[in-house]
């Protein structure tokens, strides 16, 4: 089952801000954390955009 248009979209700015975030935090821990939620929810894009 795919995502709504919306949903992906919401995802998708999500990532954006959390690769920008990631730019400013220097803590080691936080930039560790903001990398796993992007790869987080890049799966799930990716998962559910390739099921129709």
């Amino acid at each position: 089952m795919s995502l709504p248009d919306e949903m992906r979209q919401k995802l998708q700015k999500q990532i954006d801000a959390l690769k920008k975030r990631m730019l400013y935090d220097a803590n080691d821990l936080d930039y560790e954390t903001h990398l796993f939620l992007v790869r987080a929810l890049q799966k799930v894009l990716d998962q559910k955009g390739r099921h129709p």
